[in-house]
């Protein structure tokens, strides 16, 4: 089957038969770089938070979403993933907070990771919606200006834009303060840095998937007209 119809209205959410796989694996994803972002590791000669391992993951899977849904589906997505990292993160802190027996002899080591998790989802959750907003905003607008060709430039270019805030922001609202000012932009550079090179290297992948999708789902949208709101605005006839 081929695609031969570019439309800027998508059909109902309900008619798609695979944008809750990729909505799914994009808020797993996020959720799992939440966690791992509480560790630094060490890749040669960059440091970095090991969320790192997957969030780039996140933001190729936001690529898809934006490039085959279009901005108002990738929208809903990136809220939906902002409310599941805040429930994680209440979850966790109730977790902490609750009576345990005395043969639970982990309790220090548990809330020596779990405590760290709200600062660091709190930065993640500011730096998440930051970068994947924007990334999505920038995939949308350069589909339209180059008329839906090179996904490679407005995968890269989307990408440069949503990561390199994120890495800024996370680190900044995650680790100021436990780490030093020097450490800080070491960690900012190997993550913008890693992630490009994730990105590019899951590009061949990406591509071929969005175009998997297209082609199955029967949709490729355009926004035009679109104003780019953080909520999405109902018109009332």
């Amino acid at each position: 089957m081929s695609l031969d119809v570019k439309n800027a209205e998508t059909k109902p959410v309900e008619g798609f038969k695979y944008l809750h796989i990729v909505s799914m694996f994009f808020v797993t994803t996020l959720l799992i770089s939440s966690i791992l972002s509480m560790k630094v590791i060490t890749l040669g000669f960059l440091d970095a938070p090991a969320g790192i391992i997957t969030f780039p993951i996140a933001f190729i899977s936001g690529d898809i979403l934006a490039e085959v849904y279009g901005f108002k589906i990738t929208r809903r997505v990136i809220w939906t993933g902002l409310f599941c990292q805040l429930l994680m993160s209440v979850m966790f802190l109730i977790g902490d907070a609750l009576p345990y027996p005395e043969y639970w002899e982990l309790q220090s080591e548990f809330s020596a990771i779990v405590g760290f998790v709200p600062r660091v989802v709190a930065g993640g959750m500011i730096a998440y919606f930051i970068g994947e907003y924007l990334n999505a905003m920038v995939m949308s607008k350069m589909k339209i200006w180059d008329r839906g060709k090179r996904f490679w430039l407005r995968a890269l270019s989307s990408s440069l834009v949503g990561q390199g805030l994120n890495s800024i922001v996370f680190t900044i609202v995650a680790f100021y303060g436990v780490y030093s000012f020097n450490q800080l932009l070491i960690m900012i550079g190997s993550g913008i840095l890693t992630k490009m090179v994730y990105e590019i290297i899951a590009l061949p992948l990406t591509n071929y998937t969005t175009k998997w999708l297209k082609r199955n789902e029967g949709v490729d949208v355009f926004d035009y007209g679109e104003k780019y709101r953080l909520l999405e605005v109902k018109k009332v006839n």
